[in-house]
């Protein structure tokens, strides 16, 4: 197993638009980290996480840890997407590496805006 894992990752690494795309998707994804672990603030009160229309209650509350998900989710989101384009790339289907790639590029993109407009209604900025 250790041995697939390393001859595929060689085997990538031969080609540079995959090896930079990883690279961007790597330094994104660390980048989303570090933006959300400088944007938390511990407190004892209680954030509004979640909205609904339906109920009596529209802004659901939970703990300020909560947010710290997004931290883990940021990880999963590197490990998974990186790893997808190499099993691509590996069982000959670099145009559909190449385009996860771009899409996972979107994706962080995306990230960022939701995760900014999730912490302003948690601290209410």
């Amino acid at each position: 197993m250790k041995h697939i894992i390393t001859q595929s990752i060689k085997h990538t690494l031969s080609d540079r638009t995959l090896l930079l795309m990883s690279l961007f998707i790597l330094g994104a994804g660390l980048s989303y980290v570090i933006y959300v672990v400088v944007s938390l603030n511990a407190s004892d009160l209680q954030l509004a996480t979640r909205y609904t229309s339906f109920g009596n209650t529209h802004f659901y509350r939970d703990k300020w840890y909560y947010l710290l998900s997004f931290v883990g989710f940021g990880f999963l989101f590197m490990v998974v997407h990186i790893g997808g384009m190499i099993k691509l790339y590996v069982n000959e289907m670099r145009p559909l590496a190449v385009a996860l790639g771009w899409l996972s590029l979107f994706m962080i993109l995306m990230m960022f805006s939701y995760t900014y407009h999730v912490l302003s209604i948690a601290y209410l900025r």
